[in-house]
């Protein structure tokens, strides 16, 4: 399967609560391990549990690529260090990415794949520069659909994108001439337009909020290169 729909603790939310790469998944402690397997099966890479400054709110905290995953400088050392062992011990070559800055809700504010990250202009150039050079993709600063949440305004792997249904055909050109997919505009758990909210995805598959319809599956399956 390509695609399951799940619930966090009945939070159709999904997005909010973790950051699924190509080399791993990073998810808010607790969930139930019939839930963690369909994760793992779906998207077929690593899942690691974790907090991040006592919180479970992951997606909105962290975000990343297969080469890096940012967190907030506020992390605790120990959560830290417990994330960088489990890395270590699953043979996962992600480094994890303290970065300081006055924002904390990274994974609201950048959107990345394999190949390039969009970051929201409320980070300065000099900032947006450090964010390029962590992932290790080229960056650009911009909005979605006039969001500055771009993280959960749109969805990217290295197979394609899904973004907030209002998206301009100018900004859809721009996104996939930028994440170099094809990029699409959707909804996710029946009408949700921030669809990066709803779902953890990568190039296997995409788990999505429990909520979400049948044609939106279509959808998301098409936009993210899985049919």
């Amino acid at each position: 399967m390509h695609i399951e729909r799940l619930d966090f603790e009945n939070s159709p939310y999904l997005g909010v609560f973790g950051v699924a790469t190509d080399k791993v998944v990073l998810v808010r402690e607790g969930l139930q391990a019939k839930k963690l397997e369909v994760i793992r099966e779906v998207l077929k890479v690593p899942v690691v549990e974790a907090s991040i400054m006592k919180s479970r709110i992951i997606g909105i905290l962290a975000a990343g690529n297969s080469n890096a995953i940012i967190v907030p400088w506020y992390i605790w050392d120990t959560e830290l260090e417990s994330i960088e062992r489990k890395f270590k011990e699953l043979g996962i070559e992600t480094e994890i990415v303290p970065f300081e800055t006055k924002y904390t809700a990274l994974g609201n504010l950048i959107l990345a794949n394999d190949r390039a990250a969009l970051v929201s202009t409320k980070f300065s150039r000099e900032e947006a520069r450090k964010i390029g050079d962590i992932l290790g993709v080229e960056v650009e600063r911009g909005v979605i659909a006039g969001l500055h949440a771009v993280g959960s305004a749109g969805v990217v792997t290295n197979k394609g994108g899904l973004v907030h249904p209002e998206t301009s055909d100018e900004e859809l050109k721009w996104l996939s001439e930028l994440f170099k997919v094809d990029v699409y505009v959707g909804t996710a758990n029946m009408g949700v337009p921030y669809v990066g909210s709803c779902m953890l995805a990568n190039s296997n598959g995409v788990v999505v909020g429990s909520l979400t319809t049948g044609p939106e599956i279509v959808k998301i399956e098409e936009a993210l290169g899985l049919i």
